[in-house]
């Protein structure tokens, strides 16, 4: 293969590389809609809804001094375990608890 022919098959591949991405963003884009992973052929768009983040430490605020000394650790620094501290220490409901949730997406690969 020449510099001529590497060239031609190196812009060909940019133009099919283009339209592939333009694809696989439409799909992504339906499987957010549907809100549930698909397949088809060697092909699978995977849907996650989002992770949790749980906020512990905005709902520990209410506990009493001792019980946030009870679940101290010391190391280099001074950390409080605050999921231990709400969920168990305070008794408090993971339903209770505040969270953010990260924004739901697709991943879309082929099978082997």
């Amino acid at each position: 293969m020449d510099k001529s022919e590497l060239a031609a098959l190196m812009l060909q591949w940019e133009s099919v590389q283009k339209r592939a991405d333009e694809m696989k963003a439409a799909i992504a884009d339906a499987v957010l809609q549907l809100e549930e992973t698909q397949s088809a052929g060697n092909v699978r768009a995977t849907y996650s809804g989002g992770r949790k983040t749980y906020d512990y430490q905005a709902v520990s605020s209410d506990a009493p001094a001792t019980l946030i000394e009870a679940y101290m650790t010391e190391k280099v620094v001074v950390s409080i375990d605050y999921r231990k501290l709400v969920l168990d220490g305070m008794k408090v409901e993971q339903s209770q608890v505040p969270f953010t949730q990260s924004e739901p997406s697709v991943t879309v690969k082929l099978a082997a």
